[in-house]
């Protein structure tokens, strides 16, 4: 029986996870931002698999909530065997968060490197543990949801701009993955960054698959609109769920760490993923954003 944390717990990939690990009997801990959901999610892993379960709320938006869950998680636990970073949103248009950090690079990216970086801080990951990242195939500047992109804003597509990390000096008309993109370019580059230097625990990357989901749901009347469709062409949350369990089953298996998994099978992420200096430009950066906010 193993301790696993899982973010973004109550609906989509993330909801599906949990009950497939729970059927394992493992012990399950998850963040989430809606406490009625968690509550329910929390009745079905003891009533319906007998397991125990643990929840914390915060918002990925949010980086004092996050801060907070994590210390209380901290106090709370003395290991996780396994944490999945899966919270995530897609949005097609340019904002903020209230820490002043585009959303989508904080929601899908910064927040989780804050709660893995502290676990590993405080030894609660340790020896044996393993890391998830949930990324995906969007990441590449290659990929078909990246191609009215490519041409648009060529020279911010498939790479880090550190110099204007929040996109300031930029304008946006009309829809984009540009963001999307970029931060889930961001939880790769990081994987490997940190495969190089943890001792004894693994870090891996996994695009689930093609999925219909609601992550677009919150793009106006625009991702309303998309997202029925979405569940009605692409893989259920259920059959991305499977794969990202299959993932873990392996690493286990294989010791693997560093890798990018394409569904089951080890890939080759985007080539800009492997510079090694902009790797570690990016992992500086990533803890001055959250010192810079006290969040660190």
């Amino acid at each position: 029986m193993k301790n696993i944390l899982v973010t973004g717990a109550t609906s989509g990939i993330g909801y599906e996870v949990i009950k497939l690990l729970a059927e394992k009997k493992n012990n399950i801990i998850f963040f989430a931002r809606n406490d009625k959901k968690s509550s329910q999610l929390n009745d079905l892993l003891k009533q319906r698999y007998n397991v125990l379960g643990r929840y914390y709320i915060c918002d990925f938006s949010d980086l004092n909530t996050i801060k907070k869950a994590t210390e209380e998680l901290i106090k709370d636990t003395k290991k996780i065997d396994c944490i999945i970073n899966n919270a995530g949103k897609v949005y097609f248009s340019y904002d903020k968060t209230k820490d002043g950090i585009e959303r989508s690079f904080q929601i899908n990216y910064l927040s989780h490197f804050y709660i893995t970086e502290k676990l590993l801080e405080k030894n609660i990951l340790d020896k044996n543990s393993q890391i998830i990242n949930v990324s995906s195939v969007a990441h590449n500047p290659n990929s078909s949801i990246n191609s009215l992109d490519s041409i648009k804003y060529k020279k911010l597509v498939g790479k880090m701009n550190f110099k204007d990390i929040n996109y300031e000096n930029e304008k946006f008309r009309g829809f984009t993955s540009l963001f999307y993109s970029r931060s889930k370019m961001a939880q790769i580059m990081w994987s490997y960054y940190r495969s190089k230097s943890l001792d004894e625990i693994n870090i891996n990357s996994i695009h689930p698959g093609l999925l219909g989901s609601n992550v677009i749901f919150e793009n106006g009347i625009f991702g309303k609109l998309l997202t029925p469709l979405f569940k009605l062409f692409f893989r259920s949350s259920k059959e991305g769920a499977k794969n990202i369990l299959y993932v873990i089953e392996k690493v286990n298996d294989e010791n693997l760490t560093g890798k990018y998994f394409d569904e089951r099978k080890i890939s080759d992420s985007h080539e800009y993923s492997y510079n090694e200096e902009d790797q570690k430009e990016l992992f500086d950066l990533s803890k001055k954003l959250l010192l810079d906010r006290k969040i660190f």
